[in-house]
């Protein structure tokens, strides 16, 4: 005779159920412990998270509206993301080319702009600020006419703006000017296009991330009139074209085929990116290849990148010199591996035909040979980072 079981079927599955169940629930509480021990991953757009709740103001001079527009003026848009490079897109101040913007951004050859606002503040209580402001009393400084004058940390980064060399950062400024002149190119030029209330909204953006969207911390429209005596308005028709870009009327701005090549390369600021042999101003840049082109541009053409380029009707280059002045005037046609697509794109109204080709004349001539024969910068300067204004 057969022994009876101790628990019936349906009771047994009872049993068993409850013990699966039992163990799902201690597993989701395991992995739920474990998410809460693991710090968050960081948002793409970090610097921007305190503003993402901005309330819509009619007043174009509100912090909302200023601070609104310097993203857009930064990045080109108002959710600026990290990109599979690392890169941030770049908007009509070309900022993201120079400077570290956002925390998750790779470090780049400018001064980071996060913090920028508590450092000003340091910035204008040193006495080297106050040499900087003695020296340019009488005439300001050279290329702006600007007088130093900074009282605040919002007028300070303004100042650096519209006069980078204003002051410099001891030991930090152009090889051979003694520490006086900066790596910076000037903003307020017809390249950029820029507007007094777009260069105010970008230093509201700044103080506004700084505060961690506290938007009561954002002064720059006061900071803008207080140290230029007058107050900022808006640019003509800015209401149907906030974010404008001028063509050049200035002359003094644009490439002509009468200059030498470096005056050309001073104005159109490719010192800021390249380093150039034998151009004293052009020694440290590091955001665009080196400009040895006598041997570069060859390789170059031949290269699958730009065979594959050339395929797709993107560029149309066949020799060296058609190549350089192509690289000038349709920059996004090639990108050399390894760099990213930072060049402005408006060089063709800012050079004149006949100084872009003796501009690609000129780089023809430079080979690795005119680097190690060149000047060299002093020792102690080698692998230093310019910071300029910060």
């Amino acid at each position: 005779m057969k022994k009876k079981s101790k628990l019936s079927s349906p009771l047994l599955h009872l049993v068993l159920g409850a013990l699966l169940l039992l163990v799902l629930m201690l597993v989701r509480e395991f992995r739920s412990g474990e998410a809460r021990k693991r710090p968050a991953a960081p948002s793409p757009t970090a610097a921007s998270a305190p503003l993402a709740k901005r309330a819509e103001n009619a007043d174009p001079f509100s912090p909302e509206r200023l601070v609104d527009l310097g993203e857009r003026v930064l990045f080109g848009n108002n959710n600026p993301r990290l990109d599979s490079d690392q890169g941030l897109p770049v908007g009509p101040g070309q900022c993201p080319s120079c400077h570290k913007i956002l925390p998750e951004q790779p470090p780049n050859r400018f001064p980071p702009l996060i913090g920028v606002m508590a450092r000003a503040g340091e910035r204008i209580k040193e006495e080297r600020y106050q040499a900087f402001a003695r020296r340019h009393t009488e005439a300001g400084e050279p290329k702006t006419g600007i007088r130093p004058h900074a009282k605040t940390a919002g007028e300070y980064v303004i100042e650096s703006i519209y006069c980078p060399s204003c002051y410099v950062v001891e030991g930090l400024g152009i090889h051979d000017s003694n520490d006086t002149v900066s790596m910076m190119p000037l903003i307020p030029r017809p390249d950029l296009g820029l507007s007094d209330y777009e260069m105010a909204a970008v230093v509201a953006y700044l103080q506004a991330v700084e505060a961690q969207g506290d938007l009561s911390k954002v002064t720059a429209k006061e900071d803008w009139e207080n140290y230029f005596g007058r107050q900022l308005t808006l640019p003509e028709g800015a209401d149907k074209k906030p974010l404008s870009v001028a063509v050049p009327q200035d002359l003094s701005k644009v490439g002509l085929s009468k200059e030498p090549p470096d005056v050309i390369i001073e104005k159109l600021a490719c010192y800021v990116c390249h380093k150039i042999p034998t151009v004293r101003i052009a020694q440290v840049g590091t955001i665009g290849p080196v400009l040895t082109l006598k041997t570069t541009a060859e390789k170059r053409i031949q290269s699958p990148e730009y065979q594959r380029a050339l395929s797709e009707g993107k560029v149309r280059a066949t020799t060296p010199k058609q190549y350089v002045i192509e690289s000038i005037l349709n920059p996004s046609g090639f990108i050399v591996p390894g760099f990213d697509d930072a060049m402005p794109k408006n060089f063709k109204e800012r050079l004149t035909f006949g100084a872009a080709e003796n501009l690609a004349e000129f780089l023809l001539t430079l080979d690795e040979g005119a680097m190690e024969n060149q000047f060299q910068p002093a020792s102690d300067d080698a692998g230093s980072v310019s910071k300029m204004r910060d």
